[in-house]
């Protein structure tokens, strides 16, 4: 008896010294997942976008050596079922990149490699993606899945795309491709040098073949392409891209003239009014002054941002002329051609 008593004594021993509680999972030791995972159609070619994460730690076997896309596909007329283990036994590898010369949280955007493989090249099917990152010891992140993409017929491209800078901003035109019916269009802009963004810059689909990019930055260069909306999205379904169209966004436009410009005494001084100007990049005014025989004064050293001017130094009988110019945010700066010009006699102070 003492033989059994003891083993189980110190057993029991053994449980009351160490802690109390539900049980938990390990800590994951595998990468973070991709972020923002999306598929979309181009003409007859597949895209997969996503963000790369970062390690998980700064040990070297945590840094990132590959991501992976696969894919299930569903031919047409199948439905796509709700399965979770869908990619872990149909699952085909499409795509791959290695990381490791990329920035952190980088986007990627990979094409389908494995189209081919499918009838009609995939047209009409349900096509799944999901996305794993791997590390140096090849340990996965959970795999994440975008949203469904069901494939169809492409149409045709835009062509024609012109882009010209205007003091309103970038102004785009194309022309409309044959056989569309109804068309619809998306603009996509990106950096010189960079990648195209993955949205387009209309919030709703463009119905007229033009545009306006009123958020373009003044001094930064741009490429635009223009697609045929072949399908409502999202995942967007679209032609392929129209031909690009580059362009300087440097502000040469100078604003509009000042309007209105009115000169009265106010007391020992004259007060300019003047209408304010629309322009988006407004930046303020300048003030000019000059005697009937003389050249043209600037008065204001610093911008005036209100479209008002108090000018104290004057004397009771002077003859003064008065014009006023507007100034954009270009550096350097854009000056509009004067205001008409204004007179005013300066009287005695009442």
């Amino acid at each position: 008896m003492s033989r059994l008593w003891i083993p189980l004594a110190l057993l029991s021993l053994l449980f009351s010294c160490g802690k109390t509680g539900p049980l938990r999972p390990p800590a994951p030791r595998g990468p973070f997942p991709p972020g923002s995972v999306e598929s979309r159609q181009i003409g007859e070619g597949v895209e997969i976008a996503f963000t790369l994460p970062k390690p998980r730690g700064d040990a070297k076997s945590q840094a990132l050596a590959r991501v992976e896309v696969l894919r299930v596909a569903y031919p047409r007329g199948v439905p796509p079922p709700t399965d979770p283990d869908a990619f872990r036994l149909r699952g085909e590898l499409v795509a791959q990149v290695d990381p490791t010369a990329a920035t952190p949280e980088g986007r990627f955007v990979l094409p389908d490699a494995g189209l081919d493989s499918l009838a009609d090249r995939g047209i009409g099917w349900t096509l799944r993606y999901g996305v794993r990152v791997k590390d140096q010891n090849g340990r996965s992140s959970p795999l994440v899945v975008a949203h469904d993409l069901v494939t169809v017929t492409p149409k045709p491209a835009p062509a024609g795309l012109k882009a010209e800078a205007t003091a309103d901003g970038i102004r785009l035109s194309w022309t409309v491709p044959e056989g569309v019916d109804e068309p619809r269009f998306n603009v996509y802009r990106g950096p010189l040098p960079g990648l195209l963004d993955e949205k387009p810059l209309n919030l709703q689909p463009l119905e007229s073949p033009d545009y306006l990019d009123t958020t373009a930055t003044v001094g930064q260069r741009y490429r635009y392409v223009v697609r045929t909306i072949a399908a409502d999205g999202p995942p967007y379904r679209e032609s392929g891209s129209s031909p690009a169209a580059d362009v300087d966004a440097s502000d040469r436009f100078a604003p509009a003239a000042p309007a209105a410009l009115v000169a009265v005494q106010e007391g020992k001084a004259v007060r300019l009014l003047w209408n304010p100007g629309a322009e988006r990049d407004l930046d303020g005014y300048r003030v000019y002054r000059r005697r009937p025989d003389g050249s043209w004064a600037l008065l204001t050293q610093d911008v005036i941002r209100q479209p008002s001017f108090l000018d104290p130094d004057v004397t009771a009988g002077d003859t003064l002329v008065y014009r006023v110019t507007a100034l954009d945010r270009a550096q350097p700066p854009n000056e509009s051609e004067p205001s008409e010009e204004t007179t005013v006699v300066v009287g005695s102070e009442p």
